[in-house]
């Protein structure tokens, strides 16, 4: 199996071209899969981050798990 990658960005016609290496045989079989890369800025992600410490459902959950490692945390490794 051989996989080339190539990452490029979405023009505005919303369509791609792709080029196949030479060495690959006439009527082989190939597969393409479209991975969409949905990452969030910095800033977006400080954002939810200062949010979610006045989450009251997130807060709870944070104090469930600290309390789960309470016991833990007291013994030593």
């Amino acid at each position: 199996m051989v996989a080339v990658k190539k990452t490029v960005r979405i023009p505005e016609n919303h369509k791609i071209s792709i080029e196949v290496p030479e060495y690959v045989r006439t009527d082989q079989m190939g597969e393409v899969i479209l991975i969409i890369n949905d990452a969030k800025s910095a800033e977006d992600k400080s954002t939810e981050l200062k949010q979610a410490m006045n989450d009251p459902l997130f807060l709870d959950d944070l104090n469930e798990l600290r309390k789960d490692f309470e016991d833990l945390d007291s013994n030593g490794w």
